[in-house]
Order: structure tokens, then sequence, then C-alpha cells
């Protein structure tokens, strides 16, 4: 069964001759964060959407969206009201301070956050309402630290580091696990405030890092890419996933050539269900490939209805209960399946961009190891 029907499937059996199912969505549409979430919201309104096309089915399903502004005090209201109006799940806290912010909401009112794409680890337990079907940090920090020592063999690392709440849960995991390997951190750039380019002239020239590990948003990569191309930096440079978004890449262009990061695969050319029809569907839609937040929003909206399924007790408990056993669904990124702090239970690979796109690292060096040389025996 391919995802859209599944997600119909789901729609039928939940309605049936019951009162409307509600589900409230809060992304930031505007704002800065709103480049996350409109790739988020994208792959949701496909899922959703795609169900609530079979016949019958929009009778079982409402789904509320409202645009937090990039704002957490704003997300969080939204989220209560959509909660106060009968919702029995809301997808949200697309960033890291808009989870935190919704998630005592969600405690207070017994219902269940379901987050597409915060990552900071200390999230992870702080309500047993709160999933997210996006990797923790814990995982990312580990895999970027590791590779730069382990693959790029590097040991001198210069830090490049935008102040929230996402960098603060990263940024200490993937110093731990450098400082475990024998690797340094040789200075630290703030991107804020006045004169942080200069700064990051100053520590180029001072230090001499083998490599930059930028951690940021996509603004701020993005920033911190040009300043790096402009002086000429021949070492390694390794970002977050937040690099991954469609329309950051778009805008770094050439720049963002050679630089690494971690991330959950999602392979586009997949004949695998759910894959298959997802990226065939959004192709029709948008005219355009996925990006990494398109397909977590499309797998957050999927656990939705999967856990809204054949629902008799339409309560916060019973939908909590529904999404800790969702481990035999299938997403697109893999799994749905939580473990016990909510966190999504999927493994991370090395990337980079190559020739344009993102490309899964470690399976172009096993290309490129089996690749034969030129003029040796045939």
């Amino acid at each position: 069964m391919n995802g859209l029907a599944a997600g119909a499937t789901v729609l039928i059996l939940a309605s049936g001759c019951n009162p409307t199912v509600r589900i409230g969505v809060v992304l930031p549409e505007t704002g800065e964060a709103a480049v996350y979430g409109s790739s988020v919201k994208s792959g949701v309104k496909l899922a959703f959407d795609g169900a609530q096309e079979v016949k019958g089915a929009a009778r079982g399903l409402e789904v509320l969206y409202r645009d937090s502004g990039s704002d957490p005090t704003r997300a969080a209201s939204a989220a209560e009201v959509l909660f106060e109006h009968g919702a029995l799940l809301v997808i949200g806290g697309v960033t890291s301070a808009e989870a935190k912010a919704i998630i005592p909401v969600a405690d207070r009112m017994g219902r269940v956050l379901l987050s597409p794409s915060a990552s900071a680890p200390e999230l992870g337990g702080r309500s047993q309402y709160f999933f997210r079907v996006y990797p923790s940090d814990d995982l990312e920090g580990v895999k970027a630290a590791d590779f730069l020592v382990l693959v790029r063999k590097t040991r001198s690392v210069l830090v490049l580091q935008e102040d929230n709440d996402y960098t603060r849960g990263l940024l200490p995991v993937f110093v731990g696990e450098l400082g475990s390997h024998s690797g340094r951190v040789v200075g630290s750039v703030r991107l804020a405030g006045e004169g942080w380019q200069e700064q990051l002239r100053g520590a180029l020239a001072r230090q001499s890092p083998e490599s930059v590990y930028i951690c940021g948003y996509g603004e701020a990569i993005l920033g911190a890419l040009r300043v790096l191309r402009s002086l000429g930096f021949k070492g390694s440079i390794c970002t977050t996933s937040a690099f991954n978004a469609s329309s950051v890449l778009q805008r770094a262009g050439s720049q963002a050539e050679g630089v690494f990061f971690p991330l959950a695969s999602l392979d586009v050319s997949s004949q695998q269900e759910p894959v298959r029809t997802f990226v065939a569907h959004y192709r029709k839609i948008y005219n355009l490939l996925p990006d990494i937040y398109a397909a977590h929003g499309y797998d957050a909206a999927l656990a939705a209805m999967y856990a809204i399924r054949d629902l008799t007790e339409r309560t916060g408990a019973a939908v909590r209960q529904r999404m800790r056993a969702l481990g035999g669904m299938e997403g697109v990124m893999g799994p749905l399946a939580f473990d016990d702090y909510g966190n999504i239970k999927h493994a991370l690979r090395n990337h980079w961009i190559h020739l344009g796109r993102a490309e899964d690292y470690e399976s172009y060096l096993q290309r490129d190891k089996e690749r034969p040389v030129p003029g040796g025996a045939i």
C-alpha cells in the first residue's frame, strides 16, 4: 500500500460515523524560521491533502493550520487554542525553541505534541506527551565530530556558532565527542554582532585550523560560508543538518560545494514505498524534489494519522499510547518507532554537497573505491 493510500485508509477507518477528529499544525510560515516551516508544511499538507482526496475521508479529519511567526510564545499560544478547540494532537515545534515553549502546554492539556524537526537533546523525556520524528542532536553532534576526526583526519577545529536553543544543545555534544578522539577546538567565533567577520579572519590566521564546524541554522551557515569562501579557506567545512533545506542550498549555490553534514538519509530514487509515492506526488504538486524537512513533515502527518486510526477513546492518553506503538509503521525516513523519551530511532549518515546536490558521502567513497583506475588492467 502506498503512503497516500495508507493515509487515506487511516482517515476512512478513523471517521466512520463518528464526529470530526481534529489535528492542529503550528508552523513558522513567516519570520526567520520560515525557510524550514515552509518545507515542513509542504510535506505535512501533501500527506493530509492526499488522504482527504478519498471520497468521504474528510468527514473524519479536520486539519487546522496556524502560523507561529517564528515566535515561541506565539507558537505556544496557538497550540493551546488548538487543543482547547479539540485537537487531539498538534504537529508543531519546527525549531527547538518553539518545541520547548509548546511542551508545557501539551503536558498541561494532556495532548500529544509531535515535532517534525526540533532536535535539541534536552527536549527528549521532558513530557510523556512529546514525540519527534527528527533525530536528536545527541546523534548529530557525535556524527559530525567523528566524521572530522576519523574520516577527514583533522585534529584542530575552529567553531563558528550561532547562539540559540538549537546550538546550545548541539555544540556541547560535538565538543565532547571531538575531545574523546583527541581532537581540539582551537577557537570559537560567535556569528552575531558587529565585527564577527574580522574575528573570523583573525582566528583563521592565528590558529590555522584544519577544519571548521559551523553550528547554526541556515542564515548563519550561509553568512559564515560566504566569508570562508572569500578568505580562501581550504580545509574541511562541516555544518549541521539545517543546511539541507532546499532554499538554503539554492542560495548557497556553488559556495556549498564540498560542505559536509550529518543527515538521516532520504533516497529520492528509491522504489520502495512509501518513498516512491511520496517523491512522485511531491514532484507533481511542487515541481521539486523534496528536501529532508518536507520528508519529516510528511512522516509527522503519517504518524498522526496512524495514531488516530480506529480510535474509540478520543483522549490525549489514548493517542499517546498509539504513538508509542507505531514501530511496525513505515515512514519515508524509516520506521515510525520512538524510544521511551519520544525520540525517533533513526541512524545518521555523512553527507556532502557534490556537483550541486546533497549526496551520501559514505556511498560516494565506496563507489570511488570501486571505480576502475584509468590505464589499469581490464
